[in-house]
């Protein structure tokens, strides 16, 4: 697995009555770090998991005891602040001459079957709460361009007393914290503003897809497994253990997906393979690995479980990913979801969503309760990290700098030439801007309107769209705004009223009006081409390989 490396500032390491305990897992025979290791604190839901590195922090009132496992390791509790600062895990001893015995009776789809069908025994069937710390990164080749760290609730209200569809579907989901960096990625505008849904269908014992269809879609974040069984190879690989029980390694491989072209060939579609790790008894799925290829592009998901009170929940959820591009440059992707706490007994209930780009600006950045929760503990400091992020920004800088572009992208009707004068500002040698000026009823110029939102889609990860309505009245310009969809596709809005500065600056006569800005900030065209007009994409196309504007 490749190594990711990340870079977060250091808080103080108490607060109150509560300390932060720091500790690090390896093998006790090798002496390498073992990641993901499940570390509770015994007599409690609450817990964390160890990073790439074996290494672990966890806030703590007082003095208590943990209890460390893992699959391939004995299971170990410890106590004391020397002993929490290395803790060697014994591998389990499987002899070869137990998996040959074994091999001949074992039937690995059956055993598949059976964990799928002891879901309601081995997992909570009732409502209960699930709080997570989530972080999520981003990189264009070998640049990181994006981080995202929040904690998120999530409350499900049927527990796992039915299979779901879709993140969402029957949960409710809440954050209560977030930071994040400004995003320098090629796709900035195309991302979701988080992807907490995204990394929660990772838990195949939770979501799979509802129907059986003829291939299977690369985009699709929700597992198969169940629903196409009948369209898997299952092998039997051996037994390891996991917190004191006999467990199965089952691999799986979807088989071969393809269509027959028109020319008579066979185009090969999705790859999927990945790893069940099944106890023998309960038939409980205790980890899961996954990795779905189409071409060059891959998703890699893994999924960690824990016991508490004889029912098992997610502890750590994974999803990783790389996205190759025509000009043959990659983006890629990761997500950690981790089980910090889990709730039986609340009564408290809450309705909720994944929260979009202006329910998540209005969450205020606290760094005291950053510096007293339990977080994913980062590995080793790469100064490149910074440097990629931020230019040499520090990260609580980069939060303040996100919050006040996200301040200034959204509600375009209050100060909206404030607002587009900052932005165009920014945009100075990052952004390439085709600003739409209109106004009141769109319809004499629709085509238009259509057409500049197609051409968003296609052109979002290079072009910024802008519309700067010059309508005075800020309801007027909403219902239109809604009307005409136009904040679709992270399309910018601006209500600019009438203005005779920008119409000055920008020497508009009328509307529709179209303007052109390079990246360095200068007026390519004050007399742009409307969006019907076929050859605009000529100078979009100019303007991206012109060397001046990526200077």
């Amino acid at each position: 697995m490749a190594k990711w490396c990340i870079i977060f500032l250091l808080f103080g390491r108490v607060a109150f009555s509560q300390q932060i305990i720091e500790g690090k897992i390896v093998d006790a025979d090798t002496g390498e770090p073992v990641p993901f290791a499940s570390v509770g604190i015994i007599g409690t839901s609450k817990g964390t998991s160890s990073n790439l590195n074996g290494q672990f922090t966890l806030p703590v009132s007082g003095s208590v005891s943990l209890k460390i496992t893992c699959v391939g390791y004995d299971t170990k509790e410890v106590a004391g602040q020397k002993n929490i600062q290395l803790i060697k895990l014994t591998a389990s001893d499987i002899q070869l001459s137990q998996i040959v015995i074994l091999s001949k009776d074992v039937n690995p789809q059956k055993i598949v079957h059976k964990a799928f069908a002891s879901v309601p025994k081995n997992y909570i069937n009732q409502s209960f709460l699930q709080k997570f710390f989530y972080r999520h990164y981003c990189k264009d080749d070998s640049v990181y361009g994006r981080l995202i760290e929040a904690f998120v609730d999530v409350w499900k209200q049927d527990g796992y007393r039915s299979v779901q569809k879709s993140a969402g579907d029957k949960e409710q989901i809440r954050v209560t914290q977030i930071r994040r960096s400004l995003d320098n990625t090629v796709m900035a505008q195309g991302h979701d503003p988080i992807s907490i849904g995204n990394v929660l269908q990772a838990d195949l014992v939770g979501y799979q897809t509802q129907q059986k269809s003829q291939h299977v879609s690369f985009y699709t974040d929700v597992s198969n497994l169940e629903t196409d069984f009948e369209n898997y190879f299952f092998t039997f690989e051996g037994i390891t253990t996991y917190d004191g029980e006999d467990v199965y390694e089952i691999n799986y491989a979807y088989k071969k997906d393809s269509v027959l072209t028109t020319s008579g060939k066979y185009l090969s579609l999705t790859d999927i393979s990945g790893t069940l790790y099944i106890t023998m008894h309960s038939h409980a799925i205790v980890k899961t690995e996954e990795l779905k290829q189409y071409g060059p592009n891959y998703v890699r998901t893994s999924t960690y479980y824990r016991k508490f009170n004889n029912r098992y929940y997610p502890y750590q959820l994974r999803r990783e990913g790389e996205n190759q591009h025509a000009d043959n440059t990659t983006h890629s992707f990761h997500i950690d979801l981790m089980s910090v706490e889990t709730r039986t007994d609340v009564t408290e209930k809450f309705v909720g969503r994944e929260p979009g780009r202006e329910e998540l600006l209005k969450i205020p950045y606290d760094s005291v309760f950053w510096s007293n929760n339990t977080m994913l503990k980062t590995t080793p400091l790469e100064l490149e990290i910074i440097r990629d992020l931020g230019k040499g920004t520090s990260l609580d800088k980069q939060f303040y700098l996100y919050r006040q572009h996200e301040m200034n992208i959204t509600d375009g009707g209050k100060n909206g030439i404030e607002k587009f004068n900052w932005f165009r500002e920014d945009s100075k040698g990052k952004r390439t801007l085709y600003l739409f000026f209109w106004k009141g009823d769109c319809k004499p110029y629709l085509v238009d309107v259509e057409l500049a939102k197609r051409l968003h889609i296609k052109y979002r990860n290079q072009i910024t769209f802008v519309f700067l309505s010059k309508d005075e009245d800020e309801e007027q310009w909403k219902q239109q705004v809604s009307k005409y969809n136009l904040t679709s596709d992270g399309i910018i809005n601006y209500r600019i009223g009438e203005s005779q500065e920008l119409e000055k600056q920008f020497r508009i006569k009328g509307v529709p009006a179209f303007i052109l800005i390079s990246r360095n900030g200068e007026v390519f065209d004050f007399d742009a081409k409307h969006p019907s007009n076929t050859l605009l994409e000529d100078d979009f196309k100019m303007l991206l390989q012109n060397k001046r504007d990526h200077q």
